[in-house]
């Protein structure tokens, strides 16, 4: 006869970017359940997990956030085992997302010391039409828009993995509605950090989720997709959060590549 009675499970998650491959589940094992993820993205994922239960225990605690690595399925996050016989229950929440969310904040001063490559052709010249905390869509944040004709070739600033390509968009608006539309390239550093490049042409990329690019490889050409007011290149570094993006300052090589800057303020500047 069973002496453990299952009553109910809850399971909710959330994660802030749409289909982004990775689920977590539970599968029946001795007295009780272990509760798995897969994650089939080109980077890690950290997961945010909420168990509430009632006569079974976790064996990795509880109200903690668990970093699956990139391409692993069937990782156990944790294991429940019933405390006593009769009946038990458990409800999950889960909240996930791309990176690795312990970054320290020593991790992210070195990050800001790294020194990337312009996104553009060495010796072209391009305005920055927005800098960091701009007044128009950068207001606290960290980004740069560089005017440039539809079509120019788009160099990766730093090398990394490929982990999401959207050139499919055509639609371009000046309204935030579009931002659902933009055309964009992510990819993931060494370091947990990610570079995005946005606005670029429809079917313009040159890369897939998991190529790996090298520093100053051609990804794409840049264009006027999504939320945009004109022909354009977006560029931003970031630390992933579960919600919200930590946008973060970045120097960059000019000129002969012997000098490197952390300009980029709320004024256009020309390089």
């Amino acid at each position: 006869m069973n002496k453990y009675l299952f009553i109910f499970i809850l399971l909710i998650s959330y994660n802030s970017f749409s289909q982004l491959n990775f689920k977590t589940y539970f599968k029946k094992a001795e007295n009780g359940f272990e509760f798995l993820a897969d994650n089939n993205e080109y980077c890690p994922v950290s997961v945010e997990v909420d168990l509430e239960l009632v006569n079974l225990s976790t064996s990795n605690g509880n109200f903690k956030t668990y970093l699956i690595p990139a391409r692993t399925t069937g990782f156990v996050i944790t294991t429940l085992k019933a405390i006593k016989a009769g009946s038990y229950k458990y409800n999950s929440k889960t909240r996930y997302n791309y990176g690795d969310f312990a970054t320290k904040e020593k991790d992210i001063i070195a990050v800001e010391e790294y020194i990337y490559n312009l996104p553009f052709k060495q010796g072209k010249k391009f305005k920055v039409s927005q800098g960091y905390n701009g007044t128009i869509t950068h207001q606290k944040k960290n980004a740069l828009d560089f005017l440039m004709p539809i079509g120019t070739d788009i160099y990766a600033a730093r090398e990394g993995v490929v982990i999401k390509v959207v050139d499919h968009n055509t639609k371009t608006c000046v309204t935030k509605g579009c931002l659902e539309f933009n055309n964009f390239i992510l990819i993931y550093h060494s370091d947990g950090t990610f570079s995005d490049y946005a606005h670029i042409n429809t079917n313009s990329a040159n890369v897939k989720p998991g190529d790996k690019v090298a520093k100053g490889q051609l990804i794409a050409k840049s264009g006027n997709i999504g939320w945009s007011t004109g022909p354009h290149l977006h560029f931003e570094v970031f630390k992933q959060e579960i919600i919200k993006r930590e946008t973060l300052k970045t120097k960059f090589k000019i000129n002969d590549g012997t000098r490197s800057t952390r300009l980029f303020r709320r004024k256009s500047k020309v390089l």
